[in-house]
C-alpha cells in the first residue's frame, strides 16, 4: 500500500511539473479566472450603473384616466384606448382608476415600459394609501404566444452559435493541429499539390461541419418550436435565419482554423480556441436583452449584429435594410478573417510548429512576454493595489506604484536576460525634448477633455464616475505626490519602459506605441476612461519615441495629472470649450514639430 501511494505521489508530482511549466496551462488556470473575469465584472458594473442612471433620469410617457399626481420622471398624454396605446408603443404604460381600485397596462418586451410600470405602480400605491383603494390589477399586453416567441428568438442565436462552434472546433483541431502532432503535415506539404489548395481543403472541411451543424440545429429548433412549444414558425423564417448565419459560419471557421494552426499541439489548440468559444457566445447574449435593438450601429457589431438580426426575424419584425446591413457587414468580417487566416496558416513557422518560447526569444521576439507582463500587472493592481488603496489611499498608492509597478518593470527584462537600462530606455534626452514634454504635458488635459466629449456623444459617462476617487480635504502637495508624480514615474516605467521595450523587439515602433496605448487604456479598468486614457498613452508613446528615452514622458505624464489635481484642489470647473480644443491642438502640434 505504501509503495502504491509513493508511486502515485511521484506520478502526480511529475505531471504537475510538466503542466505547470506550460505557459498556456498557466494562462488557462490563472490569468483567465483572475484577470478576465474581474475585468468583465468591472466593465459590466459600469455599464449597469450607467444604464440605471440614464433609465432613472429618462422621462417616460404614460396615459392615465382620470389624471392623478405622478412623479416628475413621467409625462402624461391623452389617448383614445389605453391598452391599444401601450401595445402599439404610443405610451410606455397606462393606468385607469376604477370603483374597485385601479388597472395598469405595460409591455414586458420593452425596458422603458417596465420602468414606467414600476413608477406608475409606486404612484398608484401612494394613491391607494390616501384613498383606501382596495387593489391594483396589472395586465401585460404581450400574449403568452408572444412571450414564448420572444424568449425563443433570444435563445436561438445562442443555440445556433453553440452548435456551430462545437461542430467545427474539434474538426479544426484534428485536421490542422492533429496533422502537426502526427507529423504528417510536412509530408503533405512536400507533395506537388499547391499548398494553398491543401490549406483551402482543410478550411472547407471545417466549414462543411460548421455549416451542417447550423442547418441541422435550425431544423431541430423549427421542429421543437412547432411540436413542443406550439409556435407557428414558418419554414421561410427558419430558412432566412440559417441564411443569415452563413457569414458567421465562414467567419468562425476561419478563426478556428487559424487558432488551430497557431497551436503547436492538441492541448495548446484547446486553450487557444477557448476564447473562440466564449467570446462569440457573450456577444450573442445581447439578443437576450430586450433593451438592445437592431439599429444601423448594432447591425455592424461583430456577432451581436447577426444575433439581433436573427431575433428580429424570428419575432417577424423584419427590416430589410437593417438585415442587409448586418449580413453585408459580417460577410466583410468573414472575408477579412479568410484573408488574414490564410496568410497566417501559410507561414512556415506556423505550419511546422516551430514557435515555442525558446525559438521565439532566440529570434528576439518578446511580444508574448509583454502581454504576460501586462496580465501580471493587472493581477497585482486588481487584487493587491486596489485592496491596499481601499485600506489607506496614500499608503496604497505608494505601495501600488513603488512596490508593484517599479519591481515588475525592472525585474521583467532582468528575468529575460535583457539589458535593463536599454530595454527600459533609461537614457538622458536633449534639452528640446524636455521642452516638448513640458508643452505636451501641459496641453494633454485639453486633448483628453476633447476626446471625452466626443466619446460622450456615443457613450455618455455617468455623473458619479470620479466620485470618491480622490479623498476630500487632502492637501495639494499630497495630491501631487500620490496622484501625479508617482504615477508619472512608475506607470511610464511600466508601460513606455518595460511593455514598450518588449513589444518593439519585433516590428515598427509605431505599432508598439499603439499597442502600448491600448494596454494603458485597458489598465485603468474603466470603459468610460478607456478612450481618453488611450489617447494620452499615444501622446506619451510618441514623446518617448522622439526623445528615445522614457524619462521625458514621465515629466509629461506628471504634468498632465498634476494639472488635474490642481483643478480639483481649487475647485475649478473645467468644461469643454474652445480653450480645450486649442490646448489639444497644441499637444498634437508639439509632437510633429522637429
Amino acid at each position: 500500500m505504501k509503495e502504491a501511494l509513493r508511486i502515485l505521489r511521484v506520478i502526480l508530482a511529475a505531471e504537475l511539473r510538466q503542466h505547470l511549466r506550460d505557459p498556456l496551462t498557466l494562462l488557462l488556470m490563472v490569468v483567465v479566472p483572475l484577470v478576465v473575469y474581474p475585468l468583465l465584472g468591472a466593465v459590466g458594473a459600469e455599464v449597469v450603473r450607467r444604464s440605471q442612471e440614464r433609465a432613472d433620469a429618462q422621462v417616460l410617457v404614460v396615459a392615465i384616466e382620470p389624471a392623478f399626481a405622478i412623479p416628475d420622471n413621467l409625462r402624461r398624454i391623452d389617448v383614445a384606448e389605453l391598452e391599444a396605446a401601450v401595445r402599439d408603443g404610443t405610451v410606455d404604460a397606462a393606468a385607469r382608476r376604477t370603483t374597485e381600485g385601479a388597472e395598469l397596462w405595460w409591455d414586458s418586451r420593452e425596458p422603458d415600459s417596465l420602468d414606467a410600470r414600476a413608477r406608475l405602480r409606486a404612484a398608484l400605491d401612494d394613491l391607494r394609501t390616501a384613498t383606501a383603494t382596495r387593489r391594483v390589477e396589472t395586465h401585460d399586453t404581450m400574449t403568452k404566444a408572444e412571450k414564448t416567441r420572444q424568449t425563443a428568438a433570444g435563445m436561438l442565436p445562442l443555440l445556433l452559435l453553440f452548435t456551430l462552434l462545437t461542430g467545427g472546433l474539434y474538426t479544426a483541431l484534428d485536421v490542422v493541429t492533429g496533422e502537426k502532432e502526427r507529423g504528417t503535415v510536412e509530408t503533405l506539404l512536400t507533395t506537388a499539390v499547391d499548398r494553398r489548395l491543401v490549406l483551402g481543403g482543410k478550411f472547407l472541411l471545417v466549414l462543411v461541419f460548421t455549416g451542417l451543424s447550423t442547418v441541422l440545429s435550425g431544423f431541430s429548433s423549427w421542429m421543437s418550436a412547432r411540436f413542443l412549444l406550439d409556435m407557428d414558425l414558418p419554414a421561410t423564417t427558419v430558412a432566412l435565419a440559417v441564411l443569415l448565419f452563413l457569414p458567421m459560419a465562414v467567419l468562425l471557421s476561419a478563426v478556428l482554423c487559424a487558432a488551430a494552426a497557431w497551436a503547436s499541439d492538441f492541448k495548446s489548440g484547446q486553450v487557444l480556441t477557448m476564447p473562440v468559444l466564449i467570446v462569440p457566445l457573450l456577444l450573442a447574449g445581447a439578443a437576450l436583452l430586450p433593451g438592445i435593438r437592431l439599429t444601423a450601429i448594432t447591425a455592424v457589431l461583430p456577432v451581436t449584429g447577426l444575433a439581433l438580426a436573427l431575433r428580429e426575424v424570428v419575432c417577424e419584425r423584419v427590416d430589410p435594410l437593417l438585415l442587409t446591413l448586418a449580413f453585408s457587414a459580417h460577410a466583410g468580417f468573414a472575408a477579412a478573417a479568410l484573408y488574414f487566416g490564410s496568410r497566417l496558416i501559410g507561414r512556415e513557422d506556423v505550419i511546422l510548429g516551430s514557435r515555442g518560447s525558446s525559438q521565439r526569444r532566440l529570434r528576439g521576439d518578446y511580444r508574448a512576454d509583454a502581454l504576460t507582463l501586462f496580465a501580471i500587472a493587472c493581477l497585482c493592481l486588481w487584487f493587491l493595489g486596489q485592496t491596499a488603496q481601499a485600506l489607506d489611499i496614500r499608503a496604497g498608492m505608494a505601495f501600488t506604484q513603488l512596490g508593484l509597478f517599479v519591481p515588475l518593470a525592472l525585474a521583467t527584462p532582468w528575468w529575460l536576460g535583457l539589458p535593463v537600462v536599454g530595454t527600459l530606455r533609461l537614457h538622458t534626452a536633449p534639452f528640446r525634448e524636455w521642452l516638448r514634454a513640458v508643452v505636451v504635458g501641459v496641453s494633454m488635459p485639453g486633448l483628453a477633455l476633447c476626446v471625452g466629449e466626443l466619446v460622450g456623444l456615443v457613450l455618455p459617462a455617468p455623473t458619479s464616475l470620479f466620485e470618491g476617487m480622490f479623498p476630500d480635504a487632502m492637501p495639494l502637495w499630497q495630491l501631487l505626490l500620490f496622484f501625479a508624480v508617482l504615477p508619472g514615474i512608475c506607470e511610464e516605467l511600466l508601460f513606455r519602459g518595460a511593455f514598450f521595450g518588449l513589444w518593439r523587439s519585433r516590428g515598427p515602433s509605431g505599432v508598439a506605441v499603439v499597442v502600448t496605448a491600448l494596454a494603458f487604456g485597458m489598465f485603468h479598468l474603466s470603459l468610460f476612461r478607456f478612450f481618453p486614457t488611450m489617447v494620452l498613452g499615444l501622446l506619451l508613446g510618441f514623446v518617448s519615441i522622439r526623445s528615445r528615452s522614457v524619462i521625458p514622458g514621465m515629466l509629461a505624464h506628471a504634468l498632465n495629472n498634476g494639472l488635474a489635481m490642481v483643478a480639483l484642489s481649487f475647485g475649478w470647473a473645467v468644461e469643454f470649450g474652445w480653450p480645450m480644443v486649442v490646448a489639444g491642438a497644441v499637444a498634437l502640434l508639439a509632437l510633429v514639430l522637429p
